[in-house]
């Protein structure tokens, strides 16, 4: 039975190293990439933390979207459903559950994206109708225990987007890493959003928003606090690009772009968190994203754009989490996420 198991886990993993290579070799270099939706947020605590944070949080199934490596036997039986009204009164949500079969613990995670209802014009502006939009994915993961401190996984996601009357699919998969040790510290690597479309829009074939993130927390010793650091996109050295809302007029009349150095670029890289009681039922979180804030931040108020906070309150059959996070000056997303735990009496939610 164990080898049958074993078995199993090697098939999947496989699998999805299979699906790595055939991104690897139709990857495009540069331009834009489609399907950007799978790099958004996926849940409330994830989104006060600055948006990009790939370590284990106490009983959050959805984190398993982010890094399947924490796919746990302490999440079985517990449902989490989160919901956003994002930039522009889109709205977007998740839902995850994790359950246990004699092969491990997979999850099983649904994403959909609703852009809402448009009005359709012709070139001289007469109605004609209206028109919808929505992305989504579907995706299942699973996690292999190389020590108790040592953990990888993957997940397989199948995507699907219709803009108007145009439609595309395609397979995707992340794999994910994570250790962790019993004095707090954890840290995470994950491989995003590799993948192939397979069917475009318009017969052009496009590339996922393939991203390579690093996550390091620590519970300090001494103190109600964890920190929380990821250097994100690390496939990109260079990731900063001119923000022309800081461009400058010289007496002249000709155009100044801001000067971006080596400095720009490494601090772009990073995500920045606090957790205030992370172990207790109520507990606050405060998130700084850099690169967010240098590239949609407003003239001279640039750095709200990165700011981000929230809270979670904890029951004995469910949680809540709020999270809040300035996207611009002038528009923000506020997020809502809820677990169920469906354990017995004598189980309570751990931390993984």
């Amino acid at each position: 039975m164990l080898d049958m198991a074993q078995n199993k886990t090697t098939y999947f993993l496989l699998s999805v190293l299979f699906l790595f290579h055939a991104f690897m070799v139709n990857a495009q270099l540069g331009g834009t990439s489609v399907y950007r939706f799978l790099s958004l947020p996926v849940s409330a605590k994830q989104v006060s933390l600055g948006g990009k944070q790939y370590v284990s949080f106490p009983y959050d199934v959805l984190q398993n979207f982010n890094n399947p490596a924490l796919i746990h036997d302490n999440q079985k039986q517990q449902v989490d459903i989160n919901y956003s009204n994002f930039l522009a009164d889109v709205n977007y949500g998740q839902a995850g559950y994790v359950w246990k079969t004699k092969y491990g613990n997979f999850f099983t995670g649904i994403h959909y994206l609703n852009y809402g209802r448009f009005l359709r014009t012709d070139e001289n502006g007469e109605k004609t109708g209206h028109f919808g939009a929505n992305e989504g994915y579907i995706t299942i993961g699973y996690a292999y225990s190389l020590s108790h401190k040592f953990f990888i996984g993957a997940n397989i996601k199948w995507v699907y987007s219709q803009l108007a009357e145009y439609k595309s699919s395609g397979i995707g998969g992340d794999l994910g890493f994570f250790y962790k040790d019993s004095t707090g510290t954890q840290m995470a690597l994950v491989i995003r959003n590799f993948g192939y479309q397979i069917q475009t829009y318009n017969g052009t074939r496009e590339s996922f928003p393939f991203e390579i993130d690093f996550s390091f927390s620590k519970l300090l010793a001494h103190a109600p606090l964890r920190i929380f650091v990821t250097l994100e996109n690390l496939q990109k050295p260079r990731i900063a690009f001119v923000n022309t809302v800081n461009d400058q007029i010289s007496p002249d009349g000709e155009v100044i772009h801001e000067n971006i150095g080596i400095v720009q670029h490494i601090f772009r890289h990073f995500v920045t968190g606090v957790e205030i009681f992370p172990r207790k039922r109520f507990h606050l979180q405060l998130g700084y994203n850099f690169r967010r804030a240098a590239e949609l931040g407003f003239k001279d108020v640039n750095f709200s754009s990165g700011m981000a906070y929230g809270f979670g309150i904890r029951f004995n059959t469910f949680a809540l989490d709020y999270g809040y996070g300035q996207y611009h000056y002038a528009s923000n997303g506020h997020f809502f996420t809820l677990h169920f735990f469906l354990k017995t009496k004598n189980e309570k939610p751990k931390e993984n």
